[in-house]
């Protein structure tokens, strides 16, 4: 009798699969764990642990090195190299992980000479650190040419209260619209002469904006337009070169788009 070509191929099948069943379970298995998460403010980290941890806030969602370097010069704010050292010699009677914690959540408080008060506080908006970060970050600092003594206790508890739990950030609204502003930074506001905002322009008179977003707050972006030499001259680069007369020149709806097209730099 001829078995039908359909069941010689299902029994085929069923050969085939018991046989891959059978290598499987064969082979030894192991057991799947998730990784262990790092609890920052749980004290299970050591010294070392925490440093790793600030490397990496400092170079992602701290933005950090998009205006300063470790050991290299030419950059908006101040070469990071020998922080931890230096730190402790800045300002009498201040140790360095006071000094460093007071420039990460009050930049204002002291300004190195020669750059402007650019630098936001990293835990409010719209960088938004949190505590456990911020002791990261701090401890980091701390180990480039110092020692690491910082302490989460070290920290302020409302460090990062208002940033609304895991990195959320609150944006602020801009009743403009981007695209309009993409035309006057290119076009009326004459932006592009200077500027490079991500693929637009190329142009490196003033400073790159591609990011501007992400490390400026909007109130300093909205000065920066209205009162250029008001707000200070990014480090090395010329001042008085941005036009003070922006105020006058754009109608309303001009400059909260161009605002808005800013606001959009991340």
């Amino acid at each position: 009798m001829r078995v039908p070509v359909v069941v010689r191929v299902g029994v085929f099948a069923v050969l085939v699969m018991g046989s891959y069943a059978m290598f499987a379970n064969s082979i030894p298995q192991i057991e799947s764990k998730p990784p262990q998460e790092l609890s920052l403010e749980g004290g299970n980290v050591t010294p070392a642990q925490l440093v790793k941890a600030g490397e990496e806030i400092f170079h992602t969602k701290g933005t950090c090195e998009i205006c300063h370097r470790i050991g290299q010069k030419g950059t908006r704010a101040p070469d990071l190299a020998g922080i931890g050292a230096r730190a402790a010699k800045t300002k009498p009677g201040m140790s360095a992980k006071a000094y460093i914690l007071e420039s990460l959540l009050q930049p204002a408080a002291y300004i190195v000479e020669g750059y402007p008060p650019i630098m936001p506080a990293v835990d409010k908006p719209p960088i938004a650190l949190n505590r456990s970060e911020v002791w990261a970050l701090t401890a980091f600092l701390e180990s480039l040419g110092g020692n690491v003594d910082v302490t989460l206790n070290d920290v302020p508890a409302t460090v990062g209260a208002g940033s609304g739990g895991a990195g959320a950030v609150a944006e602020l609204k801009i009743p403009g619209d981007p695209k309009a502003g993409e035309a006057v930074f290119q076009g009326k506001g004459t932006c592009i002469a200077c500027h490079k905002a991500g693929k637009i322009g190329a142009a490196q008179v003033g400073p790159d904006l591609s990011q501007i977003a992400k490390i400026q707050t909007p109130d300093y972006i909205m000065k920066k337009i209205l009162d250029p030499k008001g707000a200070g001259t990014v480090a090395n680069f010329p001042p008085g070169v941005m036009p003070q007369d922006f105020g006058t020149r754009l109608t309303s709806k001009e400059y909260v788009d161009l605002l808005a097209f800013l606001l959009t730099l991340k």
